[in-house]
C-alpha cells in the first residue's frame, strides 16, 4: 500500500480536518483486512497441492476462499474509495475545476451513494441477524461452515462505507470553500479561494 499524499494545511478547514479523521478509519481497516489476502492464498495453495499431488482434495478449501474473498472485497470497499481506487470516467471530471468536480462529486454521494451503501448496510443487517439467530450453514457445502461471520461483513462494509462517503463529502465542501482538493497535492489544478 502507497503512502498517501501530502497534506496541504494551508488552507486547511473543519472540513478537511473531519475528513482526515475520518480518513483514519478507511486506512486502519483496510490495512487489517489485507491481512485476510494470506489465508485465502494460503487455503489455494493446501487445496491445490492436496488435489494435484496428493489426490486429496478437500471439503473446506473452496469455502474458505469464496468467503475470504468476499469478505476482503467487502470490508476493503472504503480503503478503496479513500485511495480513490474505484473506477470513474475522468474523460471530462480531469479537465474540470475543482469546484466544479467537488460539485459533481457531492451530488453523486448525496443522490446515488449515500441511499444504495444505507440500503445495502440495512440490508446487510438483516442477513447477519438472521444467520446468527438461525446459525445458518452453507448447506450447498459438504463441509457446511456457519453463515454468519460472512454476512457480518455486509453491514460492517456499510458502516465503513457510510464513513468515507462522509469524508469524501467534506471533502467536497472544503474544495467548494477554498478551491483546492485537500488530499489532491496539484497546484496547477486549484482556484482562488472565495472572499467572504
Amino acid at each position: 500500500m502507497s503512502a498517501p499524499p501530502p497534506i496541504d494545511t494551508a488552507s486547511d478547514t473543519a472540513y478537511a480536518r473531519g475528513a482526515r479523521r475520518l480518513d483514519r478509519v478507511a486506512l486502519a481497516s483496510g490495512s487489517a483486512v489485507a491481512w485476510l489476502i494470506a489465508p485465502m492464498v494460503l487455503s489455494l495453495c493446501y487445496e491445490v497441492v492436496a488435489r494435484y499431488l496428493f489426490n486429496a482434495p478437500t471439503i473446506w478449501a473452496y469455502d474458505m476462499t469464496f468467503m475470504l474473498y468476499g469478505t476482503f472485497f467487502m470490508l476493503g470497499a472504503a480503503y478503496t474509495l479513500q485511495r480513490k481506487g474505484h473506477v470513474r470516467t475522468d474523460s471530462l471530471y480531469a479537465a474540470w475545476k475543482p469546484r466544479r468536480q467537488a460539485l459533481v462529486d457531492l451530488g453523486g454521494y448525496l443522490v446515488m451513494f449515500f441511499p444504495f451503501v444505507a440500503v445495502f448496510a440495512f440490508v446487510g443487517w438483516g442477513y447477519f441477524v438472521k444467520a446468527w439467530s438461525t446459525n445458518e450453514t452453507f448447506v450447498s457445502s459438504a463441509w457446511q461452515p456457519i453463515t454468519w461471520p460472512f454476512k457480518l461483513a455486509m453491514p460492517v462494509a456499510g458502516v465503513l462505507l457510510l464513513l468515507q462517503g462522509t469524508s469524501e463529502c467534506l471533502k467536497c465542501l472544503h474544495t467548494l470553500k477554498t478551491g483546492r482538493w485537500p488530499d489532491r497535492p496539484s497546484p496547477e489544478a486549484t482556484e482562488q479561494p472565495l472572499t467572504a
